[in-house]
């Protein structure tokens, strides 16, 4: 009776401990601000015609703690995840400039960014805009 008593105390620690870490890593991963976008807007229409790039911005946001290590920018052909585009920015760049030939003329296109706090290496949550493309001249 006692090692089962003894048993079932240290499963009870066990099962506290895990949900606490997941709890606290969960916790976290919120704690780190979301990315507020610039440019270009949510829901629009952008015509490329006779433009070498587009340019994706967003706004500096607090800084998560343990501090910022970087930005994580995505671009993708409409909503399936045809990714597009990828990269991995420093912490200090706020925007990127995307050649317009990767653009078609009438396909909408999705994109996001991300911040990574340095000190859990956790990204942030993050939103999703869209726009349409036109390159009509």
């Amino acid at each position: 009776m006692k090692k089962m008593l003894i048993a079932v105390f240290v499963a009870g620690i066990l099962i506290a401990v895990f949900a606490a870490g997941a709890h606290a890593a969960s916790n976290r991963r919120t704690m780190v601000p979301r990315v507020a976008y610039t440019e270009p807007e949510n829901d629009t229409v952008i015509d490329l015609a006779g433009k070498k790039t587009l340019t994706f911005g967003w706004k500096q946001q607090p800084v998560p703690g343990g501090g910022r290590e970087g930005f994580r920018f995505r671009l993708y052909k409409g909503f399936d995840y045809a990714l597009i585009a990828k990269e991995e920015l420093a912490r200090d760049i706020l925007s990127i400039d995307v050649p317009a030939d990767k653009f078609e003329d009438g396909a909408t296109y999705s994109w996001h960014v991300e911040q990574r706090d340095s000190a859990g290496m956790l990204w942030s949550l993050h939103d999703t805009w869209s726009f349409k493309v036109t390159k009509k001249n």
